[in-house]
This record gives structure tokens, C-alpha cells and sequence, in this order.
């Protein structure tokens, strides 16, 4: 019985991990003449859950950008330049 609930347990543990997948959006931030912006910082705002964690990358000198998302919430991305409006895309 005790090694039946281990079992139970373990996949248990391992359902609950797979059901929490991520995602990963990435891409470029570009100017209007294709040049890369460095460092503009891109924000993922939960738009569902309250307690949700707001995620954020940072571009690299090549433009390019990483966020790591949860599937199954919906997001505000913002894109923020540094000394510049922001830009949001739903």
C-alpha cells in the first residue's frame, strides 16, 4: 500500500509539472531602419491572473530578446526603449 502511494504521488508530481508548460517568445527589436536597439526592455504583464508573475528580457546588442511564458495565460507585451515611450501590442 505505502509503495502504491509513492507511485500515485511521484505521478502525481509529474502530471502537475508537465500540465504548467512554458513557452518562449522571442525576436528582434529593430528601429524604422532595421538597426538593432540594445538594451530596450520587453515586459510580459499577466492578463488574467493578479498574483501572476510579470516577466521581462532585455534586448542584446543584436536586438534580440527571450521570455520564457506560461501556456496557458494571456499577455500584455510591452516594448520600452530606454529615454523613449513605451509601445504596447496585445
Amino acid at each position: 500500500m505505502t509503495k502504491l502511494l509513492a507511485t500515485l504521488s511521484i505521478l502525481l508530481f509529474t502530471i502537475a509539472l508537465s500540465s504548467a508548460q512554458s513557452i518562449q517568445l522571442d525576436g528582434f527589436i529593430t528601429d524604422s531602419l532595421q538597426n538593432p536597439l540594445v538594451n530596450t526592455n520587453v515586459i510580459a504583464t499577466p492578463l488574467q491572473e493578479v498574483n501572476a508573475q510579470i516577466k521581462f528580457s532585455i534586448s542584446s546588442s543584436k536586438g534580440e530578446y527571450r521570455l520564457k511564458l506560461e501556456s496557458n495565460q494571456s499577455y500584455l507585451i510591452e516594448v520600452k526603449p530606454q529615454c523613449s515611450k513605451k509601445k504596447e501590442i496585445q
